[in-house]
């Protein structure tokens, strides 16, 4: 069959090209359909439903449920990063507009897909997934504390990640969106910290400074 020339270049570019919108569909689809179902229940042909495409061009570019979910998982991890935590000099207005901005996030699809990734980490692929994003995120996190402890905010053996896991506690106990406004979530800011400053929220190991865990993470 006779083919024009340069046909071959075209249907490359429309498969290549014209992917760029392909690619948007599919990774939204995919993120709606890992909110909804969490990664064990993740359905490519939901995702080929949602982003109205066929399977053959899904599978094309994503051979794999785990490959797809990881390019969501990646989309969402440089989200994070372009977005740094706070660094305002008071660990009190950091923890609130970090905590606020977490529960805005968590009530959209992003949020809602990442909390089902968390949920499933001890799925192996998931681990693979998301493992190393999450490992970053809490260090970021405990690097804001730490901050504040090199400051002086805190008593020098604070344990960075049990004041978070207080604050988170209280605001993850808020689920509905008029259970936690802004004079709830620094009122649950301040209660941690004065435990903190009390002395009651001690780690069990020397806590390594802010500093030098941006060191260590540099050197990566």
């Amino acid at each position: 069959m006779h083919r024009a020339p340069g046909s071959g270049r075209r249907t490359q570019g429309l498969l290549g090209g014209r992917s760029e919108q392909v690619v948007r569909r599919v990774l939204r689809a995919a993120l709606v359909e890992l909110a909804r179902s969490g990664y064990a229940g993740f359905r490519m042909d939901a995702v080929a439903r949602l982003a109205e495409v066929n399977r053959t061009t899904l599978y094309r570019r994503w051979p794999s449920r785990r490959a797809l979910v990881g390019a969501v998982a990646a989309r969402m991890s440089a989200s994070l990063r372009d977005v740094p935590l706070p660094d305002t000099g008071s660990l009190e207005r950091d923890l609130v507009e970090a905590f606020g901005r977490r529960f805005a996030v968590g009530r959209k699809a992003d949020g809602r897909a990442w909390a089902r990734l968390l949920a499933e980490r001890h799925h192996r692929e998931v681990q693979a997934i998301i493992g190393s994003a999450v490992t970053e995120r809490r260090a970021a996190w405990q690097s804001m504390v730490g901050r504040a402890i090199d400051r002086g905010e805190l008593p020098a053996a604070t344990d960075p990640q049990l004041v978070l896991d207080f604050v988170r506690a209280i605001v993850d106990a808020r689920t509905s969106p008029d259970r936690l406004d802004a004079a709830g979530l620094t009122t649950a800011v301040r209660t941690v910290l004065a435990g903190a400053r009390a002395g009651v929220l001690i780690g069990r190991t020397p806590r390594r400074s802010a500093q030098r865990l941006a060191q260590q993470r540099a050197r990566r």
